[in-house]
């Protein structure tokens, strides 16, 4: 048996989003709204109702938002957002927008 190793190299470009659209209908597609991304370190990642209340926070990308907020599936309309995150290079990127979601 015999094997080679070799040393490759990547560049990985910060890249980090959020859809402007999600739809929690149980149909398997787009049920839950996950921020993405490349070479993420750190993420903040909050939405909030009309009222300016918040309805979803994590700190994890692998946890996105079902469309419920305290056990209740919320309204069809936009919901506005939040986003902190820091990357790999310790670089930093604040955002803000807004998703709709779709019943």
């Amino acid at each position: 048996v015999d094997s080679v190793c070799k040393t490759v190299s990547a560049d990985v470009h910060p890249a980090i989003g959020v859809p402007t659209a999600f739809s929690p209908n149980g149909d398997g597609a787009n049920d839950v709204l996950y921020v993405r991304g490349a070479a993420v370190k750190t993420v903040d990642f909050r939405v909030y109702n009309r009222f300016g209340e918040m309805v979803f926070e994590t700190t994890n990308m692998d946890i996105g938002w079902d469309g419920t907020y305290k056990g209740k599936p919320q309204e069809m309309e936009a919901y506005a957002w939040t986003l902190e995150a820091t990357f790999i290079d310790d670089s930093y990127v604040s955002q803000k927008g807004n998703v709709t979601l779709l019943r």
